[in-house]
């Protein structure tokens, strides 16, 4: 089929109550914020890593106020990075999401700083936060294992999983949810 893809996710919550304080294995300097506080130059980084087109879509779809970035430097060099969502704005994709709680999404490190736990600590980082929140969710493919590990590590609970089906290079959309049973 044209343009068709089916992707399955595993699905995570993450509390404060739910981990152990990790620490990266480099020293880090770490920046939560808002979209709007984001400087010229950093929006330059970020388009570096995660390149132009996806850092203007995911701008554009799902930019508002109350929306976060996290950016972690080493030194100079930005090293990884978190968009952090209101449900509100990612509710019409992903129905499963609970109101007042906050998706941590398209999340990428550096290849030169994998390994090092800047992942799951930049994860903590963002649950430790003035965001105020019941609960952050976040998911990852299931075939990503080191995410997968990035997660765990961060103190996230398995929530359920989902299969995301695309048609016409992701124009449209589908999703079915299934939640973990204990």
């Amino acid at each position: 089929m044209l343009g068709y893809s089916r992707v399955e996710y595993e699905v995570f919550t993450i509390t404060e109550k739910a981990y152990k304080r990790l620490n990266p294995k480099v020293e880090i300097e770490t920046k939560l914020l808002q979209l709007r506080e984001v400087t010229s130059q950093q929006w330059r980084q970020l388009k570096q890593l995660q390149g132009q087109f996806t850092v203007l879509y995911l701008k554009f779809r799902y930019g508002a106020p109350d929306a976060h970035i996290l950016l972690a430097f080493a030194g100079c060099e930005l090293a990884h990075v978190e968009w952090i969502i209101p449900a509100y704005r990612l509710k019409g994709r992903y129905p499963f999401i609970c109101d007042n709680s906050y998706s941590i999404i398209s999340c990428l490190t550096t290849e030169g700083f994998r390994g090092l736990w800047i992942y799951p600590s930049q994860i903590q980082k963002v649950i430790e936060s003035r965001i105020s929140a019941k609960e952050f969710w976040i998911w990852t493919a299931s075939t990503n294992i080191s995410s997968l590990k990035g997660i765990t590590k961060a103190g996230g609970i398995k929530v359920g999983k989902f299969i995301q089906r695309k048609w016409f290079w992701g124009c449209i959309s589908r999703i079915k949810y299934f939640p973990h049973r204990k």
